[in-house]
């Protein structure tokens, strides 16, 4: 690793993207996101960009690219925020190049906006992974009184413990729902590569990206088979390019003792040696229970749900 990769990553800064080509967008946003920096905001015309600029403090830059707007628009918005730090970005940039040009444009550097919660712990599986959500419940249900977190297309979860909240996250509530005095476990989806899926406009993205910027700990569930543990492979190879993210629980979920099943358990643990990991049997009738004050049944299901609600203590 350069040192000019080390001195970016030894601060978070906030950027803005005016790019046009998606693509570029999500290769210059992965770039920044993986040296540990957070995009605040992506416009989509130069008449959204000079406004948030109006708007907003500058302790932030900015990265257009050439077919964003002409460059008599562009040079009217450096003139007219003279505080300001722009800097072109074009197809098949020097990544090297350009974290040197940003790094040495910056001013004062900025802490991330979002706050990171103790009491925030976020769930997220690969994609088709069985029970990511089931796996947010019957963690949550560990913890009497918790709240539990979704998206609004999370519209099939299973039913969760009677002790439990449910509440729907939003563009607009995220870190607004978050209280002191409880604990709050996100259902945040599912997801492969940490900074691609980050730099992705949607609400998805979003809330993925709040889910690494806030929560104290991360637990990433995949399924028993060899889409799985390539999801699980990629996703850690992502997971390793943050600059302080949170930590990470990584859960098998269903797992089953066929020759094949054991082989794929096998890579499980050697990809996840250095990682607090949990593997969860198949077990329909337990799944649907939740634990109660009085505990008269014990699985190998609920004991290792056990083992993970005592792991986020």
């Amino acid at each position: 690793m350069s040192a000019v990769t080390s001195k970016v990553q030894g601060a978070s800064l906030n950027f803005v993207t005016a790019i046009a080509d998606s693509e570029l967008e999500a290769d210059a946003a992965q770039l920044l996101y993986s040296h540990g920096n957070n995009i605040i905001f992506r416009a989509l015309t130069i008449s959204s960009l000079e406004l948030f600029l109006s708007e907003n403090e500058s302790n932030f830059q900015v990265i257009y690219s050439a077919d964003f707007a002409s460059d008599n628009l562009i040079n009217n918005l450096i003139v007219k925020f003279p505080q300001i730090n722009f800097t072109k970005v074009s197809i098949n940039f020097d990544a090297a190049s350009l974290l040197a040009n940003l790094s040495q444009s910056a001013r004062q550097p900025m802490d991330r906006k979002d706050i990171r919660h103790q009491n925030l712990i976020s769930i997220l599986g690969s994609f088709n992974s069985p029970g990511a959500s089931l796996v947010t419940n019957q963690i949550a249900a560990r913890s009497t009184g918790a709240t539990i977190l979704h998206p609004p297309s999370n519209n099939l979860r299973p039913q969760i413990n009677g002790n439990n909240k449910l509440i729907e996250a939003s563009e607009k509530n995220l870190n607004s729902l978050i209280s002191p005095s409880e604990k709050f476990f996100l259902d945040a989806g599912a997801t492969t590569a940490l900074t691609a899926t980050v730099s992705d406009r949607r609400f998805s993205g979003q809330l993925l990206n709040w889910a690494v910027n806030s929560s104290a700990k991360l637990i990433y569930v995949i399924k028993p088979d060899e889409n799985g543990i390539s999801s699980l492979s990629n996703f850690l190879s992502d997971y390793q390019k943050l600059i302080k993210p949170p930590a990470l629980i990584c859960v098998l979920n269903q797992q089953r003792f066929t020759k094949k099943a054991r082989l794929i358990n096998t890579q499980f643990l050697s990809l996840v040696s250095g990682y607090p990991n949990f593997q969860i049997p198949y077990d329909f009738s337990s799944a649907a229970k939740y634990p109660a004050g009085k505990q008269w049944w014990s699985t190998t299901f609920t004991k290792q749900f056990d083992l993970i609600a005592k792991s986020l203590v």
